[in-house]
């Protein structure tokens, strides 16, 4: 098989001249050899198709050690072609083939390729980063162009992403080689002629790609920019004003001139306030002076302007309320209730309390991450952005990084099970908490004699915490939701540490300047000792209590509480009433394998009534 001769011809037969003008190695480049594959089964046909499908690959210039991937990922797990997939004797097809290639792209995907499936094949690493700045450079002089070309030639973001990956081959291959020093040349030019032509995008590009490989000097890299920004005209982007003065903060403290670094930080936060008044909406104001104030974080002499622009802060955050009008979504509980209300026939209220913590279950943390993984592959403009999450005086409390375009972070996941949880928890006070516990309350005489009589049982309360558990579960079941949330969250601490201690941990913090020893506290406790509660408790439980009691995004129940942030309705949302019941359960789960043996006070069968 001759494989030079078959990619020249395709490289050059059926009227490609024009189309190999264009440099996009996902498409005309892949499209081109698919042509040529056809439909044949033939020899020629599979090596075209082998080329159609390495070219047809994501390049990921800042990804230095994996800087190619599928384009496509499919939820059942099927994608595209992938760097694996040409180990073996397809990766010795590609050598030859990048020996043979004429088209710069072309030789640069197929060399950049089997160099990253084997690092000893150093002198195709080099003819990467050749034609990859040969690329830029015939795009730099017109023979070849962008797709969606302006006439800017080279000062577009594709070379930047090219030169970006040649350079990042030529720390591993020889950064003194002269294919890396044509790369590092390529870089300062157009950085230069993006300064000269007073072009904001394109120099900010190249002098960032410039500092991240040191190619010039740092300090001269932030005069050229304060130069642009200079220049620009009053209603320029705001935004790539900011991003250029940050560029000339890192420039200056590469530079080791901290006055200039101070400077620009000072610039930058100004330009937020700046935006911040043209804005009308208070959300979006508030952030930009939110971004403001950490950008003076460490500014010296700036403390006034910082208090001035927390002040103003304040005042733009009352605003937000009124602009986020709620919504809602009607839901159809009544099949839940009824067979809640079916649940709850039993001949006596013992039965009908194990009934009752039985409702629902904590759910399993690896199935909710994987439930989540799957919904954001499936949906990916649902997590797609970041979020900030405001309390009632328009504060942002946490924020949450977007799930971008590839496989979600952690905490994109865990912010879509926290809204998973959230819509769980609603539907399950609603449709089935409420209606056991009023049917309870409607039906029964309650006293903290009967919940003490089954809480001196289970090991999950302390015996001199008996009887406040118990009044905690007495005004949970009368509807006193603020009198049992502020009795039984405290306590779930003390239970949490009683638990651990009676399996024989030790639950204190000792202080060696003092030599004292305080109790953890719970915050410590899932900190510190995450994988004992998890045996005692079970993963799903522990994740539980985490979620409603103690963590970000959520209803950090324990946090508000303790700090007096609740406010008179937040004891009667979902949210509280779900962490109420949830005590209650963790309490009687011990003695479910017992309870045929417990026996209340005044606990007698309820009457039947006939017709």
């Amino acid at each position: 098989m001759k494989c030079d001769s078959m990619i020249c011809s395709a490289e050059n037969g059926r009227g490609t001249a024009s189309f190999l003008r264009i440099v996009l190695f996902s498409r005309q480049l892949g499209d081109l050899f698919r042509a040529a594959a056809g439909d044949d089964d033939t020899s020629a046909a599979a090596v075209f198709g082998m080329l159609a499908a390495a070219a047809g690959m994501m390049l990921r210039p800042e990804e230095k050690n994996e800087p190619f991937g599928p384009m496509l990922v499919l939820p059942d797990g099927r994608r595209s072609p992938a760097p694996s997939d040409f180990r073996g004797q397809p990766e010795e097809v590609l050598a030859t083939a990048a020996q043979a290639a004429k088209h710069p792209a072309l030789k640069a995907r197929l060399a950049d390729l089997c160099w990253v499936l084997d690092r000893k094949k150093g002198k195709l690493g080099s003819a990467a980063v050749a034609a990859y700045t040969d690329v830029v450079r015939r795009v730099d002089d017109g023979s070849l162009i962008f797709p969606f070309d302006e006439g800017r030639g080279a000062l577009k973001h594709d070379a930047r992403d090219l030169l970006r990956r040649a350079l990042h081959v030529s720390r591993a291959v020889g950064w003194d080689k002269t294919e890396a020093v044509a790369a590092r040349e390529m870089v300062a030019h157009l950085r230069a002629r993006s300064i000269q032509e007073s072009l904001a995008l394109p120099a900010f590009w190249f002098s960032e790609l410039d500092l991240d490989f040191r190619i010039s000097d740092p300090a001269a890299i932030g005069t050229d920019v304060e130069t642009i920004i200079s220049g620009l005209p009053p209603d320029a982007d705001g935004h790539h004003i900011v991003d250029l003065w940050r560029l000339a903060v890192r420039t200056y403290h590469l530079a080791k001139r901290d006055d200039d670094k101070h400077r620009a930080q000072s610039a930058a936060a100004e330009q937020f306030v700046l935006m911040a008044e043209r804005q009308p909406m208070a959300m979006i104001a508030s952030s930009l002076l939110s971004d403001a104030i950490a950008e003076l974080h460490g500014v010296p002499g700036k403390k006034d302007r910082r208090r001035e622009l927390r002040h103003r802060l304040i005042d733009v955050q009352a605003g937000i309320a009124e602009e986020m009008s709620p919504f809602s979504h009607p839901l159809d509980i009544e099949g839940i209730a009824k067979d809640v209300e079916r649940a709850m026939v039993r001949p006596t209220l013992r039965d009908k309390l194990f009934v009752f913590a039985a409702l629902d279950q904590s759910p399993d943390p690896a199935q909710l991450a994987a439930s989540a993984s799957q919904s954001i592959r499936e949906h990916p403009l649902s997590s797609l952005f970041g979020a900030s999450h405001h309390d009632r005086e328009g504060k942002v409390v946490h924020r949450t990084e977007g799930a971008g375009f590839g496989d979600a972070d952690e905490a994109a996941i865990q912010d879509h099970i926290t809204r998973d949880e959230s819509f769980r928890r609603q539907v399950t006070v609603s449709g089935q908490i409420e209606v056991a516990r009023q049917s309870i309350a409607r039906e029964h005489f309650l006293s903290d004699d009967i919940f003490a009589e089954l809480l001196v049982h289970t090991p999950f309360v302390p015996n001199e915490l008996v009887r406040t558990f118990s009044r905690g579960f007495l005004r949970f079941f009368q509807g006193d939701f603020v009198s049992s949330l502020y009795v039984l969250t405290p306590l779930v601490e003390s239970s949490l540490r009683h638990l651990l201690k009676a399996d024989g941990h030790d639950v204190t913090i000792f202080d060696d300047a003092t030599q004292t020893q305080q109790d953890r506290t719970i915050s410590s406790l899932f900190e510190q000792m995450r994988s004992e509660l998890d045996a005692i408790l079970g993963p799903a439980i522990t994740t539980d209590i985490e979620s409603v009691f103690l963590k970000r995004p959520g209803p950090h129940i324990r946090h508000a509480l303790a700090h007096g942030l609740l406010h008179d309705g937040d004891p009667y949302g979902p949210d509280a009433i779900y962490a109420c019941w949830l005590v209650f359960r963790l309490c009687l789960i011990p003695l479910f394998p017992y309870r045929d043996q417990l026996r209340l006070p005044f606990d007698e069968p309820v009457p039947t009534l006939s017709a």
